[in-house]
């Protein structure tokens, strides 16, 4: 029988409106292509991405995930703006 982990979980069942903002940073800093404007395209986005970081960290993965997302967003503020 296939268990699925709490991670895996939340990954794989994350609502597509759920995974546009974070498939926004990833697209409009070049970690992903710009797709169909689309939320299912979106939500594959997120999938994929989340699903790589747990297969990397395990456990962690939203730790890092969240380390990602605040570097990118913290990269596109001007010196000016901090």
């Amino acid at each position: 029988m296939i268990q699925l982990s709490e991670s895996e979980i939340a990954i794989l069942g994350r609502p597509n409106f759920a995974c546009a903002g974070i498939a926004k940073v990833l697209i409009d800093h070049g970690v992903y292509e710009k797709g169909a404007a689309k939320a299912e395209y979106e939500q594959a986005v997120y999938i994929h991405w989340a699903s790589n970081l747990l297969k990397e960290h395990g456990e962690n993965w939203k730790l890092h995930g969240n380390n990602i997302i605040r570097d990118l967003l913290e990269e596109s503020i001007s010196p000016a703006d901090k």
